[in-house]
């Protein structure tokens, strides 16, 4: 009885859908969240990559500890508008995969080498 339980239990398992925001390569799931060598190591290169630069404005940023490096490591005139906001620059990556024609196209997008999000596209070709 306790065999077929965790039988049930893996076919399960394996049968969950991934979330909307996931990505199966090779068997193996990306999520958000993931860096950029793990998602190499797993779906290989991308089919292109396009990268730009970007500038944030934090809002607070003074005052929040998870920002303060960048605060602490720029002048005075960096700072935009408020006493209290800063600018970043973020470097964005646009990761484009075709996994051929049975399959849908996915855009993988990088913030500081970081994924944060996935898009679906139309059937690969």
């Amino acid at each position: 009885m306790k065999r077929q339980i965790a039988g049930l239990m893996m076919i399960a398992a394996l049968l969950w859908p991934l979330p909307a925001d996931a990505l199966r390569c090779n068997g193996r799931v990306i999520d958000i969240g993931s860096n950029k060598v793990k998602v190499l190591d797993h779906c290989g290169e991308p089919t292109w990559v396009e990268e730009r630069q970007e500038e944030r404005i934090l809002y607070n940023c003074r005052r929040s500890r998870r920002y303060r490096q960048y605060y602490d490591e720029r002048a005075e005139s960096e700072y935009h508008g408020y006493p209290e906001d800063c600018v970043i620059h973020v470097t964005i990556e646009e990761w484009f995969y075709n996994f051929g024609s049975g399959r849908f196209t996915r855009t993988l997008i990088f913030e500081n080498g970081k994924l944060v999000d996935i898009q679906t596209g139309e059937y690969g070709y």
